[in-house]
């Protein structure tokens, strides 16, 4: 009897909806990633004339805030961004969307690079190949 042979499925190739998705979670964590990282940052002060222009956000700081008004009984220390007056203290606050912006497209394309280029090279590498192991070669 001759052995029957199963033909192996083409590999899957992204669809537009995958790429679409992609990069629509890639822009969300963007997004996300970028306000985490600005709001849990500390920022080392060595003076009080730091406190004038206190930047926040990584890699590109895109939040200044003045934090005069609260000045620190030694140096150095940390500042940390304030969103709201709960304080009594006021804070004031410039915001700069461009590094904001670009802030966004680096934390979302370092995401990409992960979700669309890293982990399915990893997991094709972890799929067993043909031989005993693959579940496809018994049926």
């Amino acid at each position: 009897m001759p052995s029957r042979s199963v033909a192996e499925p083409a590999p899957r190739r992204t669809t537009r909806a995958n790429a679409f998705l992609v990069a629509l979670a890639s822009a969300v964590f963007g997004l996300v990633g970028t306000w985490w990282i600005t709001v849990v940052q500390r920022v080392p002060v060595h003076a009080d004339a730091d406190l004038a222009a206190v930047r926040f956000g990584f890699p590109l700081p895109w939040v200044t805030q003045d934090h005069s008004s609260n000045p620190f009984a030694a140096y150095p220390n940390d500042v940390v961004l304030r969103l709201t007056g709960r304080t009594g203290i006021s804070y004031p606050t410039e915001y700069d969307w461009v590094p904001f912006v670009g802030d966004v497209v680096i934390w979302g394309a370092g995401f990409w690079v992960v979700a669309a280029v890293a982990l399915p090279a990893v997991v094709r590498m972890a799929r067993p190949t043909g031989g005993a192991r693959s579940p496809r070669s018994r049926l």
